[in-house]
This record gives structure tokens, sequence and C-alpha cells, in this order.
């Protein structure tokens, strides 16, 4: 019968102890590798205007999550990833005829776009004549965003442009636009719940021309690749971003 010698016990105990600790560590290593990532991508207005709250209700619960990562984008951009299968999820702001199709979705209530002033300029608020618009500087947005593709439709119904405006600024970053509006120095095609609060406190004024559409859709798009692999996280970002907006999450293709 063979037997260990002293030394060969000590060999084996420590050995033991070493495939203990690498078992152990390869299944840390699983563990971290598998945890769950969300890359979320939306339109700029939602992301200011929504994604702070539906982040800090999201953290609250899931706030280990391995990999959160959040875009902002136009609309086309955003469709186009998300068919790519770089995105998990997105929100949205489009017009109407924006092609969905073959993506699973859940449609959320939609925005208003209104024109904005500053008071010194003097504009009166509500219904407003064309003319009075088009003698201002329009801030608008690049081309593709859905601001821009709304106002411009809206002006061609009409045979108008924007270079019918007294001059035209394209300013990719909604902040400098609704700060330059305050401030007088022209107006603006913009959401409605973006500018809310200016408006309620009297730095900006509302205007809006009979026959243009004012009204966007708003849409909750998801990859069907993460659908046919349910996430906890990602299914109660799911959740998060439907009950802020009082909607069952029921998707259509």
């Amino acid at each position: 019968m063979l037997t260990l010698t002293e030394a060969g016990n000590l060999v084996y105990e420590k050995a033991e102890q070493m495939l203990t600790i690498e078992r152990e560590l390869l299944t840390g290593l699983k563990s971290i590798h598998e945890k769950k990532r969300i890359a979320f991508i939306c339109t700029p207005t939602f992301g200011i205007v929504h994604l702070p709250t539906i982040m800090h209700e999201f953290m609250m619960k899931f706030n280990d999550l391995a990999d959160l990562s959040f875009m902002f984008d136009s609309p086309n951009k955003i469709v186009t990833a998300l068919r790519n299968g770089l995105y998990d999820l997105a929100v949205l702001e489009h017009c109407e005829c924006f092609d969905l199709s073959e993506l699973s979705t859940v449609a959320l209530p939609g925005d208003d776009m209104i024109f904005v002033s500053s008071p010194v300029i003097g504009l009166p608020d509500g219904k407003t004549d064309p003319g009075t618009l088009f003698a201002q500087t329009m801030f608008t947005r690049k081309e593709g965003c859905c601001s821009r593709t709304l106002l411009e439709g809206n002006l061609r119904a009409i045979g108008k442009g924007l270079s019918d405006f007294r001059n035209f600024v394209v300013v990719d970053d909604l902040h400098m636009i609704v700060q330059a509006t305050q401030k007088g120095q022209g107006v603006a095609f913009l959401s409605h719940e973006l500018v809310q609060g200016q408006i309620e406190s009297g730095q900006l004024c509302e205007h809006r021309i009979d026959g243009f559409q004012h009204h966007r859709n708003r849409t909750l798009v998801v990859n069907d690749g993460c659908k046919k692999s349910p996430q906890s996280q990602l299914e109660y970002f799911i959740n998060v971003i439907c009950t802020r907006f009082s909607t069952p999450p029921r998707f259509s293709s």
C-alpha cells in the first residue's frame, strides 16, 4: 500500500486549495462575463426630458449592471443601428410616415412640436400667421432630425421653405437652440415637452399655425434578438419606460 510522505501530504493539501481557488476564480469571471448589458439609444428630446428620471429609477434597482450605455441620434440612424443589432432597444420621436416595419414596437404617447419665441420679440401668443414667423431668424436642427423633417414638410404644404425665413441657422444642440431663442435671437420649432417649463415661467411664448402638423409619434423599439433571450434587467428597463407613459408593454411587429 502506497502512502504519501509528509511532504507529499503538504503538496496534496496545497494543490487542493489551489484547485478550489481556481474554480472560484473561473466561476467569478464567468459570472462577470455573463452580467447583462443594456445598450439604449434615443432621440435627443426623449433623452433630455425623460431619460434622467428613467435612468434614476432603473439604477436604484440595478446599480451593479456591468455594461450600460445611452446614446442619442436621429430616427433614421437609430433604426439602422437597431436593424444591425448595435442596440438592444430605443425610443424615438418620428413623423407618421416613418418606416418601422419588421421591428418590434410599442406605441407611446406622442409629442407636439410648436414654434417658440422670446416675449421680447413681441410675437402674438397662440395661433400665429406664418408671415410673422418668416420675418424672424429660424433656429433648426440638422437634416434627418424629426423636428426639421416635420417643419420642412409643413412648409412645403404651404409652398414655402426654410429659405423664406429672414435667415435660418442650423444648430445640432437643443440646449443651444433654447438658449438662443430665450435671448430673442430668433424663433425655433421645438418639442412642447422640452420647453414646457420656459413657457409656464414666461421665458418663451408658444405659437401654432393653422393647418400645420404639430403632432409627432413616439415609439419604443426592441431588438428582436433581445426578445428571444429575455433579461430581467432589460424587461425592467422596458417596464420603467412604459410605466412613465402609462402604456402596457405590448409589442407589435
